[in-house]
């Protein structure tokens, strides 16, 4: 199994600095909003990068922003019958309306020059993102992961994930803000005991390991 992490808008593969599991390969996958015309362009890049990986069975984790590139992946990838899971956290589902919060992410917190600067780049691209209807088109199974204390996301929106989704999606309520993946150990656990039993059925599975790709 080959899991492969998307960070979230301003972010880097810093936020999955301690991700490891055992029978998985971790590949944390770095992009900036400055290198792509558009979402789709990038969905595009990312998706050729991960169909190049020699593993027969793939997974998905995506943050925020890293949730709708995670989605727009698996759709490009699941005719292969390669991705076996997808986990969409902390992200409004697919409908194209990106761009109503952009002002308010960008100025909250204490964020240096630099920092505010990637994070426009990111929500940019974002904007560009035209959104699906929710016609039930992914057909990979599917974990919602989100907060009740997210101030970007409400879990009202994070439920509605189901409407893009052939099967009724997992929910998981992670409490810790719209970053909860940086420091709540839930989230691993939940990535770690969604896939574990797969592994059973991937005799290919690796040990232990962890690669980065792109900017961290």
């Amino acid at each position: 199994m080959h899991l492969f992490c998307l960070h979230h808008a301003g972010g880097t593969t810093a936020s999955f600095a301690s991700w490891r599991f055992d029978g998985v390969e971790v590949t944390k996958l770095g992009y900036r909003g400055r290198d792509f015309g558009s979402f789709g362009a990038a969905a595009d890049a990312l998706a050729q990068r991960i169909e190049a990986a020699p593993s027969a069975r793939i997974a998905l984790y995506g943050h925020s922003m890293g949730a709708v590139l995670a989605f727009e992946i698996a759709m490009r990838l699941q005719h292969t019958g390669r991705p076996a899971h997808v986990f969409l956290a902390a992200a409004r589902p697919p409908s194209g309306r990106y761009d109503a919060g952009a002002a308010a992410v960008a100025t909250a917190g204490e964020l240096s020059g630099r920092a505010r600067e990637v994070l426009l780049e990111d929500l940019t691209l974002l904007a560009t993102y035209p959104g699906r209807p929710p016609a039930g088109q992914l057909e990979v199974p599917a974990t919602v992961l989100y907060s009740s204390d997210d101030p970007l996301v409400p879990a009202s929106d994070s439920v509605r994930w189901a409407g893009w989704c052939s099967t009724q999606p997992r929910l998981h309520e992670i409490p810790g803000g719209h970053l909860f993946h940086i420091g709540h150990p839930g989230v691993k656990a939940t990535v770690e005991t969604t896939l574990s039993p797969m592994l059973q059925l991937d005799p290919a599975a690796p040990g232990t390991g962890s690669s980065v790709v792109g900017s961290c």
